[in-house]
């Protein structure tokens, strides 16, 4: 699921005319990134929340003829936890790649989506979130990240990469769902949830990261995007 449907008010004006995830960066939608990420990890089955100015974004993910996209509308957005909620028709009951549509990344090495399938176990997991190391990542909120991510949850937690942060990469398996109410809240309820019940893990990322929500962090990103093309 990619997480599409947000007003995108701190990238405002841009926004006012264009919905956030087909704002440009260096000559693309940002959401296009993310979607080459699937790509080449064969994914073909895609769910997108979609809201403010949606039919500009209905209208491009029709053009994605190597998906099948399923449209989950929202009246008005919903925040990151309504959003899954409101989706959950569509999401079966297999664990589920959920990813911001502002988040550009690299690799090194085996993909990120490679590695968290791969360290993703279903009896002892209900998300696993990527984390990129604070230090090396371009454009991020102030927040919380440090109460869900720490050394005895992250596999493969290196003090010298700490701290770290939530990178909007990650795998959640459905069930969560299930017991929270429609409505708007943010992801971090079922994320609470979750580590108070020690099924919330991290996987720290091998490679570069960038979450384009303002216009700086664009500017920022187009630069270095200059001098080392995303692989």
């Amino acid at each position: 699921m990619l997480l599409a449907a947000g007003y995108g008010t701190r990238l405002q004006p841009l926004t006012d005319h264009t919905p956030k995830p087909l704002v440009p960066v260096a000559g693309r939608p940002m959401i296009a990134y993310a979607l080459d990420k699937l790509r080449a990890y064969r994914m073909e089955h895609l769910v997108i929340n979609v809201s403010h100015l949606k039919a500009q974004l209905v209208d491009y993910c029709a053009a994605q003829t190597d998906f099948r996209i399923t449209i989950s509308d929202e009246a008005e957005p919903l925040e990151t936890g309504g959003g899954l909620k409101k989706a959950e028709p569509f999401l079966g009951d297999e664990p589920v790649f959920a990813i911001n549509s502002d988040i550009l990344w690299s690799d090194t090495g085996d993909t990120a989506l490679n590695r968290l399938t791969q360290a993703w176990e279903d009896d002892k997991m209900d998300f696993l979130l990527l984390a990129q190391s604070k230090a090396r990542a371009i454009g991020h909120d102030q927040g919380e990240d440090h109460l869900f991510i720490k050394p005895e949850n992250t596999l493969g937690w290196t003090a010298a990469d700490a701290p770290y942060i939530i990178s909007g990469i990650g795998i959640f398996h459905p069930r969560v769902l299930q017991t929270v109410a429609p409505g708007k809240f943010s992801v971090k309820v079922l994320w609470r949830q979750a580590l108070a019940q020690n099924r919330l893990f991290c996987l720290p990322h091998h490679g570069r990261w960038y979450q384009t929500g303002t216009v700086e962090d664009i500017q920022r990103t187009e630069t270095e995007l200059k001098q080392l093309p995303l692989k």
